[in-house]
């Protein structure tokens, strides 16, 4: 087959266009092997040309449908092979367009029309520019490379190398506020972005290139402002709008250290508005949760912070005297008569039984149960024997419990309270 010609590169504003089906995939293994995404009910339609960009580059599929006489299809994913755009296309129920996959081999050499989803399209276009504008900020700023770039439904991420300028050796926060500013102030100046077509290596380079090429032939070179500034050059397959100021915004969320290098998770256009309105609308929150303004609300939070943090620290510390005193009352109820001592709160956790285990003496024979009421779980002690593990793992179940631990301390739960009072029943009479 010839290869597939792509309108997108010669207009990448072309919503739409007649084609001509030049071969039916219909195989689910084939379609695999060719490329195609896990769907089922799809097949796969080659045309002479199309409006739709294959997923490549770090640039999602475009999506949209695919018409013809009998019906119309959705495309769910579109795809490239040796220079075929294959595009997969979902089979509807009813469809008058093919109804088997026999019959959809019939349409061969009939013509379709394909329209884009157009604000999905715009919406790639942005961020893609946006990625190629903040990479060249940051080549031209501090010698970073681009050397990772993934584009996802919710942000983008660009991975930067500091190895152009031996003057910079890390990144720092001043240094991506100004990249941030420095991005957002080409996108004010609404410079060109020209596409470049080249069929060899020796031709591209004739321009200069930010990150050097790794292909030689069919290169395309997109250039952001002067394409005489190797900051803005790129070898790229993907669609751009013609002037930075279409990108709209460029928005940086959050970097951190990747594999020696800086990963950058940032958006443009309307996702990196969306963004921005949500993160203004929590601050708008915060405000009237602290009756603050947007000047004072760091401090009010920090004195709510240190108010919080002594009355956790007071907590603690009645707490603390709490258990000490019921471990004080254990610790004398230990030198009555009866072998097992059974103690029971309504306001201690589990977590707190395990903290009032710890203040007690070291047990010989004596079996203590400590309860809380509050979760339906108990913690059984002893010296070791009788083994706190083996008396839960024998019994509890019989009652839903479940649990376990070790000899000497083993904890165990109940679906119910009065569950819990059977297996203690159970203990007293046993032990």
């Amino acid at each position: 087959m010839d290869k597939t010609i792509r309108l997108y590169q010669q207009d990448p504003y072309l919503k739409s266009c007649d084609s001509k089906v030049v071969a039916v995939i219909t195989d689910e293994a084939e379609i695999a092997e060719l490329g195609g995404i896990e769907e089922k009910d799809t097949f796969c339609l080659v045309l002479d040309q199309t409006v739709f960009f294959p997923e490549g580059g770090g640039q999602p599929s475009d999506l949209g449908q695919i018409s013809g006489e009998s019906g119309t299809f959705e495309l769910v994913y579109a795809f490239e092979k040796d220079n075929i755009v294959y595009h997969q296309l979902k089979i509807h129920s009813g469809s008058d367009f093919a109804t088997t996959r026999e019959t959809l081999k019939e349409i061969t050499g009939t013509a379709v029309q394909c329209r884009l989803d157009w604000d999905r399209r715009f919406s790639h276009m942005q961020r893609h520019c946006g990625e190629h504008i903040l990479s060249a900020v940051f080549y031209e700023l501090y010698g970073g490379v681009n050397r990772g770039f993934h584009m996802g439904a919710d942000y983008m991420t660009i991975d930067i190398n500091l190895e152009e300028n031996p003057e910079f050796t890390k990144m720092t926060d001043e240094m991506m506020s100004r990249a941030e500013w420095e991005a957002n102030r080409m996108v004010w100046d609404n410079l060109p972005v020209t596409t470049r077509y080249f069929k060899s290596r020796e031709e591209a380079e004739g321009l200069p290139m930010r990150k050097a090429l790794n292909i030689d032939e069919d290169i395309v070179l997109v250039c952001v402002g002067d394409e005489n500034k190797a900051a803005g050059c790129v070898a790229c397959c993907g669609t751009h709008p013609h002037r930075t100021g279409e990108v709209g915004l460029i928005k940086i969320y959050r970097w951190d250290n990747y594999k020696g290098m800086t990963r950058i998770t940032f958006d443009a256009g309307p996702n990196a508005l969306e963004n921005c309105r949500t993160e203004a609308d929590l601050i708008k929150s915060l405000c009237r949760h602290y009756s603050a303004d947007l000047d004072t609300l760091m401090d009010k939070i920090h004195l709510r912070e240190q108010k919080s943090g002594e009355i956790r620290q007071e907590l603690y510390e009645l707490k603390q005297a709490y258990l000490a005193e019921k471990a004080q009352k254990i610790s004398e109820a230990l030198d009555g008569p009866d072998s097992i001592l059974i103690e029971k709160y309504e306001l201690l956790k589990a977590d707190d039984l395990f903290a009032l285990s710890k203040l007690l003496p070291e047990l010989s024979q004596k079996l203590v149960s400590l309860v809380s009421l509050k979760e339906n779980t108990l913690l059984l002690l002893s010296g070791g024997t009788p083994d706190c593990n083996k008396i839960i793992k024998d019994n509890a179940g019989v009652w839903g419990g479940k649990g376990g631990g070790r000899p000497n301390s083993a904890r165990v739960m109940f679906p119910t309270a009065e569950d819990m009072d059977y297996f203690l029943e159970f203990i007293k009479k046993a032990y």
